[in-house]
């Protein structure tokens, strides 16, 4: 999704939507996934399937040629990371909008159809996401894809930085939920209005925090993130800190992407202010998969050397994104304090259940 216009589109012809879905090593996920983006309530002559292969070593590229000669493969090179990828395939893309899945996700049948009329009712909206279902809650046991499920997991930031969930009944008539940033397993995207930002997604975010990258840039400039709360996905990832190789990596790339986002989307002021609770929370997260204070405690002091070169790491690339911040601040339409204020007074809650829900699922691992 390159910062070009996309195409000319006409409404009258389909395809109306392109699913995107970058792979690596994934083939043990991706015939879920596909059988469940290929399964829709949505006609399937209105919109199109990409898989873009990110050099797999599991012959995931191959597996999709095989099985599902319905979905285009784009077999990149090396592993560029989501982000670089999806930018590079822009050219290929003839839809006004633009849905992504993770390779880990399963949709509900009415993922698409609940995002599309959503979006559609909502023109200034540049990025709809789904409820996101994990491991360790009661509806991922059941993966229902039929019906409409009785609650929806809402995904926002908290003023700490960090992601949280919290719970909302749904109902047939309840309504897009507005949120701060995107959650990138599972959205659909306007590009009209994408394509009116400085950047799309940033190739210098190799992964992770670029979706709270977009939804902070959207946001400011005068632009929707809704959540649809009858869309519905089941990711089958790990949410939850734990020491070892891949969660410290993790983390290492969450704290420094997390730094440089806020510090594109901020004025000084606010960036100043926010970052001593941005490194705070990479803290509390730290800790959060623990049951008792003392345990929060410990694993919290232990992530501070991870937190500080997270925090360096951020500070000798803040040059490198000096011209993006000038970018995204010439585009912002929310006045000066504008994001502290979001943070400071949310109108929202986490859902303690939630986060209990997943560590009870920690505990009964093998």
């Amino acid at each position: 999704m390159s910062g070009q216009p996309p195409l000319p589109f006409n409404e009258n012809q389909p395809p109306f939507v392109t699913i995107l879905i970058v792979s690596y090593d994934g083939k043990k996920y991706l015939k879920a996934c596909l059988d469940s983006v290929l399964d829709q309530d949505f006609p399937r002559e209105h919109y199109e399937v990409m898989v873009i292969d990110n050099s797999s070593r599991d012959g995931s590229a191959d597996f999709v040629e095989q099985n599902y000669p319905t979905v285009k493969v784009v077999r990149m090179k090396q592993n560029y990371g989501p982000n670089r990828a999806l930018t590079m395939v822009g050219d290929l893309l003839r839809t006004k909008y633009v849905a992504y899945v993770n390779q880990d996700v399963v949709a509900h049948r009415r993922w698409l159809i609940e995002l599309w009329e959503v979006i559609k009712s909502h023109p200034n909206a540049g990025v709809v996401e789904s409820s996101m279902i994990l491991p360790g809650w009661p509806e991922f046991k059941e993966l229902r894809r039929e019906g409409l499920l009785g609650r929806a997991y809402v995904w926002d930031t908290t003023l700490f930085g960090t992601h949280e969930f919290r719970t909302i009944p749904v109902t047939p008539t309840t309504p897009p939920i507005p949120v701060l940033a995107v959650c990138g397993a599972a959205t659909l995207s306007n590009l009209e209005i994408l394509a009116k930002l400085d950047h799309i997604l940033d190739p210098d975010f190799f992964a992770h925090a670029e979706d709270l990258d977009l939804g902070l840039r959207l946001n400011t400039a005068g632009y929707e993130v809704l959540l649809a709360p009858r869309s519905v996905v089941y990711h089958n990832t790990e949410w939850l800190f734990h020491w070892n190789v891949h969660s410290i990596q993790k983390g290492l790339w969450m704290t420094q992407n997390t730094i440089l986002a806020f510090y594109k989307s901020c004025y000084w002021s606010e960036f100043l202010f926010l970052l001593p609770r941005l490194l705070l929370g990479k803290l509390i997260k730290a800790g959060q998969n623990q049951s008792n204070t003392v345990g929060k405690l410990f694993r919290g002091l232990l992530a501070i050397p991870l937190m500080l070169l997270g925090l360096v790491m951020a500070l000798l690339r803040l040059p490198q994104f000096r011209n993006k911040r000038r970018g995204t601040l010439a585009q912002r339409k929310m006045p000066r304090g504008w994001i502290v204020q979001r943070l400071l007074n949310p109108s929202w809650k986490p859902d303690p259940a939630a986060w209990t829900s997943l560590l009870n699922r920690t505990r009964e691992r093998p």
